[in-house]
């Protein structure tokens, strides 16, 4: 399996330009006035999504939508700019069963603590990843991830500094090696990069 790195939070063009093309990127999308842009918190401005894509030449991108219903409008974007390697993230239930009945299942449903393998198998049909999370620690253990590759769906694991836990890096690392627990790609700061990139290479 070739696992793919993906940036976290590349929501400028100047941090999409600094990252070599061989990366992914996930990028929070919400809207405002003048139209779809990017910012993952609200009451900010941002950049345009459309200029975002105007410089975007990179692998899959993660669609992090923070406003409910923008989903038509981004795909609509990215059909103008022929982006077809992308899933969205954060979608809510309501909204995955209606783009999924529209046809569209490039959508990430979310493993966690909370969210069981039992949530994923009743929308498998409406989605195509799985967003690996662990909100307080890495608790995926041989079972679990048994039950995941029966899944058949793609996976992208949630690197521990995305929830405030750098130093469990090298630990997740550990026990990822010790079962032999694959993924798809790794969602993660760029800082990060060469950390996961050495644990891919063994």
């Amino acid at each position: 399996m070739n696992t793919q790195l993906i940036a976290h939070r590349v929501n400028t063009v100047s941090e999409l330009n600094q990252l070599p093309l061989e990366y992914g990127i996930e990028i929070d999308i919400r809207d405002s006035k003048k139209g779809l842009i990017l910012s993952h918190d609200p009451f900010n401005e941002g950049e345009l999504f459309q200029e975002f894509l105007c410089n975007y030449r990179h692998k899959t991108i993660i669609l992090n939508i923070k406003s409910e219903r923008i989903e038509y409008e981004v795909l609509k974007l990215l059909d103008d700019f022929k982006v077809t390697n992308y899933f969205f993230l954060d979608c809510s239930f309501p909204m995955i069963i209606e783009l999924s009945n529209s046809g569209i299942n490039n959508i990430a449903a979310r493993i966690s603590e909370y969210e069981t393998v039992d949530s994923i198998r009743k929308i498998i049909e409406r989605i195509s990843w799985i967003w690996l999370d662990s909100f307080h620690s890495f608790h995926f253990n041989s079972e679990i991830i048994k039950e995941i590759s029966q899944l058949k769906l793609k996976t992208c694991l949630v690197s521990p500094e995305l929830q405030k836990r750098e130093e469990e890096i090298n630990l997740y690392i550990k026990k990822m090696k010790n079962l032999n627990f694959k993924v798809d790609a790794i969602c993660t700061k760029s800082r990060n990069f060469q950390k996961w990139q050495n644990f891919l290479d063994c």
